[in-house]
């Protein structure tokens, strides 16, 4: 087998690479910032599971309602959590009036979500009252 006509020779490198640290301090890169406590860091990630699993929950249950649902369950979700209402306590449940969203087939399918939602019968806690969500008429234009 022949010899290899050229050979590649490594870049050369202005700092040695003894001089470059495995590991730098987080006060030396921004003071400002500071390392969470463990205690604090399970709380966030215990918050950002449970909204995970809710978000997920919900897309889930829009399967058969939205056409789109494989392609923009999460982002109507994402749309409805987000989109302003009412809450209306009555003597014996809460009412929760959702806007309309953006487009109408978003919008039948959050009222679709809000049907099961209320058929599950969920009361808010700490009271008697039963959630019961709707989504208010598109208003009609004038």
């Amino acid at each position: 087998m022949a010899a290899p006509k050229f050979q590649v020779k490594p870049a050369p490198s202005s700092r040695p690479t003894q001089a470059i640290p495995a590991r730098i301090p987080l006060g030396t890169l921004a003071p400002d910032m500071a390392r969470l406590d463990a205690e604090v860091k399970q709380i966030t990630h215990a918050t950002r599971m449970a909204a995970y699993n809710a978000e997920t929950a919900l897309a889930r249950a829009l399967d058969g309602h939205y056409a789109r649902a494989g392609d923009e369950a999460y982002a109507l979700i994402r749309e409805a959590l987000t989109t302003s209402g009412d809450i209306c306590p009555g003597n014996s449940e809460l009412l929760i009036r959702l806007d309309p969203l953006t487009a109408p087939r978003r919008t039948q399918a959050l009222a679709a979500l809000c049907e099961q939602l209320t058929a599950a019968g969920a009361c808010y806690p700490g009271t008697d009252l039963v959630l019961r969500y709707e989504v208010k008429p598109r208003p009609s234009p004038a």
